[in-house]
Parts: structure tokens; C-alpha cells; sequence
């Protein structure tokens, strides 16, 4: 799973994710009204030869980068503009920007009927 920087300003929600050597188009992100969450999913190609035949030139003694299919959720609170929401890719760092509304007023009293 891609490392992830959450962080919010007075105007807006932010959601940083470090996606070294993929492009927007092997990104994918979803939104569920039901629920409220935020998906972000996708898979970063292998580079690495698995074949065990001898004409492999590289031999690899570590293997630190991750590679594979990944998916991460956010839960994405009331106050969020979910018709505001924009993501761009920038080199291999996906930002996610969440504009902040004003939380629906709930009336704190009410009249009840007599029957």
C-alpha cells in the first residue's frame, strides 16, 4: 500500500499519496455516496523478471520497492464537499484536494405534537 500524508487547512482536506513510478492512468479513485468513502486503488507493474531461465541478466541480491495491486479508503467526514473534489498526479505524488462546506445546521429543539 502506497504511504499516505492526511492534512486539512481552514479551507480544505488533503490526502497525499507517494506513488513512485506510476502515472494517472494506472490510478483509479471512486467515491461512495452510501457510505462516504473514498477509494483510492491501482497496480504498479513489475519490473522485475521472475523466469528462472540462466539468460536473465540481473540478479537480484534485495528487492525494496513494492510492486502489485493496492487499495486505500478514507472515510470522509460530513462537512466535505463531495461535488468539490479534485486529484492531479504530479511526479508520482497523487494530490487529493477536498473543499470543506459549512456542516447543515441541526435544530436543537423542536415541537412535538400532543395527541
Amino acid at each position: 500500500s502506497p504511504k499516505i500524508n492526511l492534512s486539512e487547512d481552514e479551507k480544505n482536506y488533503y490526502i497525499h499519496a507517494d506513488l513512485p513510478g506510476m502515472n494517472k492512468d494506472q490510478v483509479k479513485m471512486e467515491f461512495s455516496d452510501d457510505d462516504r468513502v473514498l477509494t483510492i486503488s491501482g497496480e504498479r507493474e513489475t519490473i522485475i523478471d521472475n523466469s528462472n531461465d540462466d539468460k536473465t541478466e540481473n540478479k537480484y541480491s534485495r528487492i525494496e520497492c513494492s510492486y502489485g495491486k493496492f487499495l486505500r479508503s478514507f472515510s470522509i467526514p460530513e462537512n466535505a464537499d463531495i461535488n468539490n473534489i479534485q486529484a492531479k498526479m504530479n511526479n508520482g505524488v497523487l494530490e487529493v484536494t477536498i473543499s470543506k462546506i459549512e456542516p447543515p445546521k441541526q435544530e436543537t429543539k423542536h415541537t412535538i405534537q400532543i395527541q
